[in-house]
């Protein structure tokens, strides 16, 4: 069976450490978890990046936490398979009108211009640039608006019994070179209306917007994106030739199986839920929650900020792991010095 499934889906996932403070006592901790970066609507040029609320909003998710506030955050992000950004950033989380709903955006940039943006690399130089005089980057695992636009189309398609696979940061990624890792489920709920797993009022345990879905939803998963499957057979391009002469074109046509959708981000994981038929609090029922796509876009959409700004990138590579690879190719010591800051590309879908 073709999922659809791509190195890219796995590669969408982010690392986050996210750095609080706590005012009563002066203290610092840390907590983890994954995020996914993404466009704003078009004329927008910062970058968003998307994960859950509970990560970064400390007093909404723990009312007896008040007096916490958020410092900065820690975001590690394959460029590609072979090159891993690590940057600090300080940012405002925005959040959903409705306050059930445990998704945050981060708005990031347009200027990256900072010290702390480093790159990582398990190959050579060139192959991540192979023009150091280059005007932009290409974020390759990162999701554009056309992209999320095209997954709204699809919406309607989606039904229960599909599976799905969300990338993350649970206690189990590859802390080998720090790369994601996949789990999978399937859509327990009808995806079409809205799941709520208690009666009353929602919660931000159990808020608006929601699936439920099973898997095995661990910590560090938060913030995962949830891609459903491809369900069916992609349309086959056919060549007929509808006669032996061969000054006669072939005529071309498409042969469609239905029902067929393609791979697509549907949501965002929210956590899972316990058992509640047993007494220990953490005994992980398998079920877990995600807060659907509209929740997102809905966020993207109304804190636009149309502005002219280009975006622009300064990253640091460390002539040791450079050295590690072969070191600097021969024509990127014949360059010119390049500026401070170069104009990053907008975050890219794959194929484009």
């Amino acid at each position: 069976m073709d999922t659809g499934f791509e190195v890219w889906h796995l590669y969408t996932a982010c690392k986050l450490t996210i750095h609080h403070f706590y005012e009563p006592n002066n203290h610092r901790y840390q907590t983890h978890g994954t995020g996914f970066l993404t466009q704003f609507p078009p004329g927008d040029p910062r970058i968003a990046l998307v994960t859950n609320r509970h990560l970064v909003d400390i007093p909404w998710a723990k009312p007896e936490r008040a007096g916490t506030v958020l410092e900065f955050i820690e975001l590690e992000m394959w460029q590609s398979e072979n090159f891993r950004l690590h940057f600090k950033s300080v940012v405002e989380p925005l959040v959903h009108e409705d306050d059930s709903i445990d998704v945050s955006v981060l708005p990031i940039g347009p200027a990256f211009d900072t010290a702390t943006t480093a790159v990582t690399i398990y190959d050579s130089i060139d192959k991540m640039i192979p023009d150091p005089s280059t005007p932009g980057i290409l974020f390759n695992h990162a999701m554009n608006w056309e992209y999320l636009l095209l997954c709204e189309k699809l919406w309607s398609q989606l039904k229960p019994g599909e599976l799905v696979a969300f990338p993350g940061y649970p206690a189990w990624f590859d802390k080998l070179e720090t790369r994601p890792v996949f789990r999978s489920g399937m859509i327990a709920s009808d995806p079409q209306r809205e799941y709520r797993q208690r009666t009353g009022e929602p919660t931000n345990l159990d808020g608006n917007q929601q699936i439920l879905f099973d898997a095995f939803s661990t910590s560090g998963n938060s913030g995962s994106p949830v891609f459903v499957a491809q369900r069916g057979l992609p349309p086959l391009d056919l060549q007929l030739k509808l006669s032996v002469d061969d000054a006669v074109p072939k005529q071309t046509a498409k042969l469609k199986f239905n029902p067929y959708h393609q791979s697509f981000l549907i949501g965002i994981n929210a956590g899972h839920f316990n058992d509640t038929d047993r007494d220990r609090p953490n005994d992980h029922a398998g079920l877990s929650r995600m807060h659907k796509l509209s929740a997102i876009l809905e966020i993207l959409r109304s804190n636009t900020v149309p502005s002219d700004d280009v975006p622009m990138a300064r990253l640091l590579v460390s002539k040791d792991s450079i050295d590690a690879y072969g070191g600097f190719p021969e024509n990127y010591l014949s360059q010119p010095p390049s500026p401070s800051a170069q104009p990053a590309e907008p975050p890219e879908h794959p194929g484009k």
